[in-house]
């Protein structure tokens, strides 16, 4: 094992000496996310331990409900392993910048097989560490077991996550055969947006919550036969849960499911090692092979986007042209319009959840109308978090090649303006169906609908100006990816100023929507002067985005062309 610690040893170093070399900065910012992660983990842990008490509670079928529970939780970690350890076995068996150094090695296949899977184990299990340490305080705290389950679960952990890392390196291997490896991360990090964004659909579809609600059934013969039904039992997870359960129960250890796990493990481990080995020379060959810009180079894409770009000067026509050619040409920048239509479905799905009908009386619709009116702050912080990803990078994705717009002929206010039209598609889509979509669903009013349609038009200007400002302000060109900026302290800013500015556009837009709502609920007949407040609290928000939309721009003009060219 010491050959396969040698070949990990460059991992460890590279992470040491990143936090050794790295600036001040750099580390208090580490330290930052740090202390967030652990606050979420320790927010996670208060509420998985509620979560399993209140299952716990439930009369008479307080221990079948844990049970079911547990098999759900252990069957979403299952597969979320399986698929993020293809995704990584791909990468650092295949994809990995140092494959030329290590194969170049005197070092066996089999060191290099094990050391290469030990890497994608510890990538992907921090995973199951994050969500499966809560499930198991949670689960002790409810049940009080020795200090045996503790120690048990350590190896079915280990035992649990080796099969998953095992069975995605083997598929790994055997799709790299078939497809270009490249193209094959592109189509499965498609895929696992669309898996994750289905897999939320299907609990919200599910509504888990009717387990703690027998009355939600319609006998009780149905809400036993929904809590009775058993994963199949040749499954990892059916496995882990009776052996936990047992332990957790007091009953006997299952030695026939804890063997099945642990045999499991080697034996997929071995398969793994052999099939590998057996296709690695030809995936390695294929993942060689270089993609091919269709779409970027398409006559009838050319013609398309002559058309959108002829109202702009030919310097601004010219950056419109090169960032859409990039983004469609940049399998991690097109893939983010899944993400969008990802949130689209999740947000959507989250309104129309929503427990309504526990709401009654004569104050329902003004109830809705008002939860309709506070669902836009929530819009806009989508439209702010869209504006982050799409726009606020968009003047750091120039990278070093910075140089070549900046001594073109062409205005830093111009061009600034090149980058914000572009990002206005996605933020006006999202947010326009975002906001008119949830309003219909709340069954709020037509003035409503409006309202929300309104401030969504004019929050796609005012938050793609503070963005495309910002981001010229605060642009790095030296990073290789450039939505890491939008995960460093410049995109925080940004979030904190879009957040502050959306509540200050909702807030311009309270007096007339209290004036509509009083006068249907009282009503009333609005008068000359209601009209007129209703009026100029449009017409000032519209204001306030408008300018939100242009200082920020000039701003950010006069800053970005000041700089030094990056070196």
């Amino acid at each position: 094992m010491w050959r396969v610690a040698l070949l990990l040893s460059p991992r460890l170093q590279s992470l040491r000496n990143r936090w050794r070399r790295g600036t001040r900065a750099d580390r208090g910012l580490a330290v930052l996310f740090a202390v967030l992660g652990l606050l979420f983990w320790i927010g996670m842990v208060v509420g998985t331990v509620w979560l399993v008490g209140t299952f716990y509670s439930v009369e008479v079928f307080g221990p079948i409900l844990t049970r079911k529970l547990l098999e759900l939780l252990l069957l979403s970690l299952f597969a979320m392993l399986l698929f993020s350890n293809t995704v990584t076995g791909l990468s650092t068996f295949y994809l990995s910048d140092d494959l030329e150094l290590v194969l170049s090695l005197p070092v066996s296949r089999a060191h290099f097989h094990f050391a290469r899977l030990t890497d994608t184990l510890f990538q992907t299990s921090w995973m199951l560490g994050f969500f499966g340490v809560p499930l198991v305080i949670a689960y002790g705290s409810a049940y009080h077991p020795g200090a045996y389950f503790y120690g048990l679960v350590v190896v079915v952990g280990f035992a649990f996550a080796l099969i998953p890392a095992s069975t995605g390196v083997g598929v790994a291997s055997v799709l790299v055969t078939v497809f270009p490896a490249r193209r094959l991360r592109e189509v499965l990090a498609i895929l696992g947006v669309m898996m994750l964004a289905a897999l939320f659909l299907l609990v919200r579809i599910l509504r888990p919550e009717r387990l703690v609600d027998p009355e939600s059934f319609e006998s009780l013969a149905a809400y036993v036969a929904e809590l009775q039904a058993p994963i199949p039992r040749l499954a990892p997870p059916r496995w882990a849960s009776d052996v936990l359960l047992a332990v957790l129960q007091g009953r006997p250890l299952p030695w026939l499911a804890l063997g099945l796990l642990l045999t499991g493990a080697i034996a997929v481990t071995g398969v793994s090692r052999w099939l590998t080995d057996a296709v690695y020379d030809q995936g390695r060959s294929k993942a060689q092979e270089a993609r091919s810009a269709r779409l970027a180079r398409s006559s009838v894409f050319d013609a398309f986007l002559r058309i959108v770009t002829r109202p702009l000067s030919d310097g601004a026509a010219a950056i419109v042209v090169k960032d859409l050619k990039t983004f469609f040409r940049d399998p991690s920048q097109w893939t983010q319009l899944f993400i969008l239509g990802s949130i689209l479905a999740i947000s959507l799905t989250s309104v129309a959840a929503f427990p309504l009908d526990t709401f009654k009386g004569p104050w329902m619709g003004t109830f809705r109308n008002m939860l309709a009116f506070l669902d836009l702050g929530l819009v806009g912080f989508v439209m702010a978090a869209v504006a982050a990803r799409f726009q606020f990078t968009a003047v750091s994705a120039e990278g070093r090649g910075f140089w070549l717009v900046r001594t073109g002929p062409i205005t830093a206010e111009r061009y600034l303006w090149s980058k914000v039209w572009p990002g206005l598609v996605p933020m006006l889509g999202v947010g326009e169906i975002l906001a008119v979509a949830s309003t219909l669903i709340l069954g709020a009013g037509n003035f409503l609908v409006f309202v929300a349609g309104w401030l969504a038009f004019w929050l796609a200007f005012g938050l793609s100006g503070i963005a495309i400002g910002l981001g010229a302000v605060y642009a790095d060109f030296r990073l290789d990816n450039a939505a890491r900026v939008a995960a460093g302290p410049a995109g925080m800013l940004f979030m904190v100023i879009a957040t502050t500015f959306v509540f200050t556009t909702i807030g311009l837009l309270g007096p007339p929507v209290y004036l509509v709502l009083r006068a249907d609920v009282e009503g009333l007949t609005l008068t000359s002067m209601d009209h007129a407040l209703i009026a100029a609290g449009l017409v000032a928000s519209a204001m306030l985005c408008l300018a939100a939309a242009v200082l920020p721009v000039r701003r950010g003009a006069r800053i970005l062309w000041s700089r030094e060219l990056p070196s």
